[in-house]
């Protein structure tokens, strides 16, 4: 277990209660978050995969350059009118261009503040599942043997060997067996 300074515990030091309190404090302040943020879409899978709106660091600001020589001498941009899914079809909006890479350069800040939480909240979560997952496992392995003989360990288990057995379901008898071609 990671020791910390004493006047600042981890999240494996701290007394369960307090990390309740704060894992409670986190949620509200996520929930106020979202709640600041309305209107954040959601793409599916194979939109996200596809995306061409993936910028590489320091993109966004090369991207304001390209914005000031489009502003500087946009009758050589009129070919791109169509292109910008804004409100004029015959012409190039740069300002709502501008716009929307200001916005998304802005919520890319936050996507980074947010992902230098998220990732490391990712890998702690892991850990403790490491740290309890195959010992359990093992434990229930024991009990479920022990339980059938055992009504009590029967009782405080069954909802487990449900859990358990739910993810594994076997064909019962007489049920046929799923075809694979």
């Amino acid at each position: 277990m990671p020791k910390s300074e004493a006047k600042n515990p981890s999240v494996f030091e701290l007394p369960l209660a307090e990390l309740e309190r704060r894992v409670e404090k986190v949620q509200a302040l996520l929930s106020e978050a979202q709640a600041l943020l309305p209107g954040l879409r959601t793409l599916t899978e194979e939109d996200r995969r596809h995306s061409n709106g993936r910028l590489r660091a320091g993109e966004g600001a090369i991207l304001e350059r390209v914005l000031d020589a489009v502003r500087a001498q946009p009758s050589y941009f009129v070919s791109l009118a169509d292109e910008d899914e804004g409100h004029d079809p015959t012409r190039l909006e740069v300002e709502l261009i501008a716009d929307r890479l200001a916005r998304r350069n802005l919520l890319a800040q936050l996507q980074g503040q947010f992902a230098a939480v998220e990732q490391p909240l990712s890998d702690t979560v892991l850990h403790l599942g490491e740290q309890t997952r195959t010992v359990l496992l093992a434990a229930y392995r024991i009990a479920r043997t022990l339980a059938r003989s055992d009504h009590k360990l029967r009782d405080l288990i069954a909802p487990v060997i449900d859990y358990y057995g739910s993810m594994v379901r076997r064909p019962k008898v007489g049920e046929d067996k799923p075809h694979t071609p």
